[in-house]
């Protein structure tokens, strides 16, 4: 299985860009269903008095009763269709006094069926309409098919405005089987001229004005997205200065702690005790590489410095650093190729050692850890961090890279973290390829040329 890690969200905040809302906010996901119809008191007295555009809606189907009476409808008929236009309103004034900024925690396809579900109302009474004046020869035909239109105006081709589409057509074929009893005689030629007059003008006063609250209620769900992801940025980054703030005051001490566990470990005297005060050592060690990796994760990103860099005394440099922690694990350690390129070396060889340190972690003893530095054809290189490791199931690849995600009871899950920042920095990609049992591969893809810094900023924000 292979897994591409590009830049994190994390990566996004901590370089100060703006990020899109996610489509499900951990923030906020314990917010209910989108609630279109959930009363808003604040505008109960504003929607209590019809508005311009509701006088529109009343005047159309007053004026089509009027054009049905003129033209000898039974009552009935012109009853129907006054019935539609007064449920019609119910609708209207419902979906008006929902509160659309509890639909911040729904998914874009989400928001579309609300939107559909919204044109229900419309969509049922002129369909209604329609059918008691004449079918499918009906004039006022017309706003029962641009309820589709109005829909997919707003929120674009989803599967809910396909399948209001979809009901559309359905509603003409009912509408063109319906019986004559049903349907109704057919209009007079001057009377039906008229109607379809007041229906094309009927088209502007029904849709429009849906189109517009339709278009309101989704710019509402956009504004309370972008104050969610503002107050949780604000939030995200308080949290940040806290930690940093305690992970900065428990340097000090632990500095102190491991200097007089080693002046211990010197002491001919504390030799009989030598074997405890070593695990205190290991200990503090592993505090402090957690203290520094929680400090790099939460600092803001460092800029690259490139220079020319040649990739096999680096890779060599790196394997020196970790020989004492590979020998410790039993684990052979190889470095293999060259290849040169524009790169920050000290952030880099940072990437490296995060990478072949997990590598060590992840092989059993007797087994290694091969460094190769190769060039690709083009414009890139490439770094391949190999182990003959247990390997990952899927379900640990998909969440490798995930801030504090391990498999490792002493880890933090920040080394691939930060590695993936550098790596990203430096305008390239880190992918995984791993099977359970056949070990890991690690290739990091890199530009020969350092890009330039404005597409840097745009890798490192996502």
């Amino acid at each position: 299985m292979v897994r591409v890690l590009s830049a994190g969200p994390e990566l996004a905040f901590r370089s100060g860009d703006v990020v899109a809302p996610p489509r499900t906010h951990p923030l906020v996901a314990s917010a209910p269903p989108c609630p279109m119809t959930a009363a808003a008191p604040s505008r109960e007295r504003a929607d209590r008095w019809p508005r311009r555009e509701d006088l529109f809606a009343i005047a159309y189907y007053l004026a089509a009763a009027g054009v049905l009476a003129w033209a000898g409808y039974a009552p009935w008929r012109i009853g129907v269709v006054l019935a539609g236009g007064a449920l019609q309103q119910v609708g209207v004034r419902g979906c008006r006094r929902g509160d659309a900024s509890r639909c911040v925690n729904a998914t874009f396809d989400r928001i579309a069926l609300y939107v559909v579900l919204g044109q229900a109302s419309f969509f049922l009474t002129t369909a209604l309409a329609a059918a008691v004046t004449g079918g499918e020869q009906s004039p006022l035909i017309l706003p029962f098919l641009g309820s589709y239109f109005v829909a997919v105006s707003v929120v674009g081709d989803r599967v809910a405005t396909r399948g209001l589409l979809a009901a559309t057509a359905l509603g003409g074929a009912v509408l063109a089987l319906l019986p004559d009893a049903v349907a109704g005689p057919e209009l007079p030629a001057l009377q039906r001229g008229v109607l379809t007059v007041v229906s094309v003008l009927g088209v502007g006063a029904l849709l429009a004005p849906a189109h517009a609250e339709t278009r309101r209620k989704r710019d509402q769900v956009a504004r309370a997205r972008a104050e969610m992801v503002s107050d949780a940025l604000s939030r995200a980054q308080g949290l940040e200065q806290v930690g940093a703030k305690v992970a900065h005051e428990l340097k000090n001490p632990l500095t102190g702690v491991k200097a007089l566990v080693q002046l211990g470990l010197r002491s001919p005297a504390e030799a009989a005790s030598h074997e405890r005060l070593e695990v205190v050592d290991r200990e503090v060690t592993r505090m402090q590489e957690i203290i520094q990796n929680y400090l790099s994760f939460n600092r803001p990103l460092q800029s690259v410095n490139p220079r020319q860099v040649a990739l096999g005394p680096l890779v060599s440099d790196t394997l020196l650093v970790l020989s004492a922690r590979a020998d410790e694990a039993r684990v052979r350690l190889y470095a293999r190729g060259d290849a040169s390129l524009e790169a920050d070396p000290r952030r880099l060889k940072e990437a490296l050692l995060n990478l072949v340190a997990n590598a060590i972690e992840a092989t059993p003893a007797g087994g290694e850890v091969v460094v190769e530095a190769r060039e690709l054809s083009g414009e890139d290189i490439e770094l391949v961090v190999r182990d003959t490791g247990r390997g990952m199931p899927p379900e640990t690849l998909r969440r490798i890279g995930t801030p504090f995600f391990t498999t490792r009871d002493d880890g933090t899950g920040l080394g691939v973290v930060l590695a993936r920042a550098v790596i990203v920095q430096h305008g390239g990609t880190l992918r995984y390829e791993s099977e359970p049992g056949s070990g890991t591969k690690v290739l990091v893809t890199l530009p020969r040329a350092a890009k330039r810094s404005g597409d840097v900023a745009r890798a490192a924000g996502g």
